[in-house]
């Protein structure tokens, strides 16, 4: 079964559309599921990243977060999801 990959995000927010797009071509290799969740429809993610997104964790772990680096990315995903 694949792991689970969270994506803290919001509407119109570029950087954020980048980072999904990453995501879903790391998907392919790394086999994992993408969650998404708009920081602007939970309180907490709000609090916790309205400064720091997109925020991305795994097992309630943050594993990056604004600016995303691809290359980085999937070095810190595939350590957390071995």
């Amino acid at each position: 079964m694949p792991g689970e990959v969270v994506l803290y995000t919001r509407k119109e927010c570029g950087l954020c559309d980048e980072t999904a797009a990453m995501l879903r071509r790391l998907s392919r290799d790394l086999r994992f599921t993408l969650t998404t969740v708009d920081i602007d429809e939970d309180p907490q993610a709000l609090t916790d990243y309205n400064d720091v997104i997109p925020v991305i964790a795994v097992g309630g772990r943050i594993v990056s977060q604004a600016p995303v680096d691809e290359v980085a990315l999937r070095e810190a995903l595939s350590a957390a999801l071995g």
